[in-house]
């Protein structure tokens, strides 16, 4: 009777040891398929070299080139043609951005103006806009703003003529920031904003190109031409001559910091371009700008 009562003793706790073995894989196996779970519900995505990747960053590697929106006008030293090569600072950072991703560049030079460009992004049609940018409210109702990567302040362009006719003895520092006359500006540009923004009293008229408005100013149809202090510059050192009829009006407490335009589901490319740009090598300054425009 020990014998036998010994036996069961030992098959059951044979049996208590299978049980325990057995719930054990169970849990593993459990386990195992949990995480398998897990990785299918990962919000990243296989590329054909293995990668993981953020949808958008897999969506540039897979088409295998990164499409920037740029304006269809040349604006050197920021972008431009040169003996049939696109050349410019912003040209120089978007290829930067693509070398990093590993794929080459194209540039969508199909807008028309400057809110074109951020249209671009924001439709789809370009995966980034790089083109001068400046960030603005409108702008920033569709697109993402990067870090900025330059900044430029603000400047007058003045027909001194018409100025005095609206002046009168009045300081010029009380006239300019209660200004009531014309100030022409690019037609669908930041600077259209700005304008409403910092000159309330102020008559804007849009022109269709810089050029257009500078012309208007020089002739007088504008009291004054408004835009950053790299292009207001430019013209009176290109040509001295002007400084008889136009002066110059630079704004330190205002500036236009330029960025690049990201999708607005594009988080993971925005948070990349933002590093991209904090840890560039060079980042050029207005100063060194206006150095390669001379």
């Amino acid at each position: 009777m020990s014998r036998l009562k010994n036996f069961v003793l030992l098959l059951g706790a044979l049996c208590l040891c299978n049980s325990v073995w057995a719930q054990g894989g169970s849990k593993a196996r459990a386990a195992t398929s949990s995480a398998a779970a897990e990785a299918d519900r990962s919000p990243l995505v296989k590329v054909a070299d293995g990668r993981l990747l953020a949808p958008e960053i897999a969506r540039i590697v897979t088409r295998g080139e990164l499409v920037i929106a740029m304006l269809a006008a040349d604006n050197p030293p920021f972008f431009s043609v040169k003996n049939g090569d696109l050349v410019g600072t912003d040209v120089d950072l978007a290829r930067l951005i693509g070398k990093e991703l590993g794929v080459p560049v194209r540039f969508d030079r199909s807008p028309k103006t400057f809110d074109g460009v951020a249209e671009a992004v924001a439709v789809g049609q370009a995966d980034l806009g790089i083109s001068r940018l400046a960030r603005t409210l409108k702008r920033g109702q569709s697109v993402h703003f990067s870090v900025a990567y330059m900044r430029l302040g603000h400047a007058l362009l003045i027909n001194r003529i018409r100025f005095a006719e609206v002046a009168g003895d009045q300081p010029l520092p009380q006239v300019i920031r209660h200004f009531t006359g014309t100030i022409g500006v690019i037609a669908n540009s930041s600077w259209e904003e700005f304008g409403r923004r910092n000159f309330p009293k102020a008559k804007l008229v849009s022109y269709p190109t810089w050029t257009d408005v500078v012309n208007a100013a020089k002739k007088g149809e504008v009291v004054a031409a408004y835009r950053d202090e790299l292009e207001v510059m430019q013209i009176v050192n290109n040509d001295p001559g002007l400084a008889l009829t136009l002066r110059t009006v630079t704004f330190n407490d205002l500036e236009s910091p330029l960025s690049i335009m990201v999708g607005i589901r594009d988080l993971t490319l925005l948070s990349f371009v933002n590093e991209l740009i904090a840890q560039r090598a060079e980042k050029p300054t207005a100063s060194d700008v206006l150095k390669a425009i001379k």
